[in-house]
């Protein structure tokens, strides 16, 4: 018996054995790499900063959403009994502080940096076919005000689906307009000459025609109510009125001066900058590359400054149509569609300015 096999058999074990150990030693420890998870990263939170809107920023905006997060239904809590219209609810700021303009505005992030656009679409709720359309073609950012003359039943139910969208809603205020009486909006008007009682009663009327609401206007299926807003005693009544409810008010004159008993706190309106379609119903309405013009002014005065405001309506199909294609290119542009609530008010100026 040999035990030369043997011997060849271990000489082979022992050299690949020291052959791996060579290797490993070369090699160094083993780097392990973690199996995948399924479960997204968990990032540490960082608080946002303050809100410090850059009138120069261009980079991409984030994304526009065609619905945003729900705003609560009507509050009992935030409404009263309207004195002259018992089947009719008001708005009022509730006991513990709650405001409509706070409880009913839309969901928008704070520190949020990009120029910001605002756009209030009013005359909604008189055509019912055509308000449908907005509510379903354009982003929810974009407000509603409805026409106090909108049936207040289908009114209702359009303002409750836009509030599911997260769209703010706005009620509009007929006022006494320029040219008065050659244009006028209807027997329900609040007009210089009327009795006051008469016009605390419209104003109620008014107020009361739609629930849920952020605030008020006095843009009107396509007038301004200047002629009114001119009168600084009976336009004076009703923006305190207006405030005391809890409600933001959206002055639709460009460049209005702020009131002249205006006070830091006091809800100073909001100013609308450009005007982007406001043919009334009896006139043409404006045409597509009309519509365009203005809506380019708009962006570029949100460029400049870092906030701006535009009004439209009433609705048509010509409008939607730009609206729809003009929302959907602003954050490529650097701008983000921002509800009515996200535009601060204007800052009065100080006592070195007045002088």
């Amino acid at each position: 018996m040999t035990f030369r096999p043997l011997l060849i058999f271990w000489a082979i074990i022992l050299s690949l054995a020291a052959a791996t150990a060579v290797t490993l030693q070369l090699l160094g420890p083993p780097q392990f790499r973690a199996a995948p998870s399924l479960a997204p990263a968990v990032r540490p939170h960082v608080p946002p900063a303050p809100a410090q809107i850059s009138p120069s920023r261009v980079d991409p905006a984030p994304r526009l959403r065609m619905t945003g997060q729900a705003i609560p239904e009507p509050d009992p809590a935030l409404q009263e009994p309207a004195i002259d219209y018992a089947d009719r609810m008001m708005p009022r700021v509730a006991d513990n502080g709650r405001s409509p303009s706070v409880l009913y505005a839309a969901a928008f992030d704070p520190a949020e940096r990009h120029p910001r656009v605002a756009l209030v679409l009013d005359g909604a709720g008189l055509d019912r076919a055509l308000t449908e359309q907005a509510m379903q073609t354009l982003p929810s950012a974009i407000d509603l005000a409805f026409s106090a003359y909108a049936p207040a039943s289908s009114a209702a139910r359009m303002a409750q689906e836009a509030r599911r969208q997260g769209r703010e809603c706005l009620v509009s205020i007929p006022m006494e307009p320029s040219g008065f009486p050659a244009a006028e909006e209807g027997d329900r008007s609040l007009l210089i000459g009327g009795d006051p009682g008469q016009n605390r009663q419209d104003l109620e009327w008014a107020l009361s025609n739609v629930q849920g609401c952020v605030g008020a206007t006095g843009g009107s299926d396509g007038l301004n109510g200047e002629r009114f807003a001119e009168s600084r005693r009976a336009f004076g009544d009703v923006l305190s009125a207006i405030d005391r409810r809890g409600l933001i008010y959206l002055d639709p004159r460009p460049l209005a001066p702020p009131p002249d008993d205006a006070m830091p706190g006091r809800g100073l309106p909001r100013i609308v900058d450009v005007i982007v379609d406001r043919a009334a119903a009896a006139e043409d309405p404006a045409d597509a590359a009309t519509i365009d013009r203005n809506l380019a002014r708009l962006e570029k005065l949100a460029l400049t400054r870092g906030t701006a405001i535009g009004l439209a309506g009433p609705p048509t199909p010509v409008l939607l149509d730009r609206l729809a294609v003009w929302s959907q290119g602003l954050a490529a542009r650097g701008l983000v569609l921002a509800p009515l609530t996200a535009i601060p008010p204007p800052s009065l100026p100080t006592e070195a300015a007045r002088q």
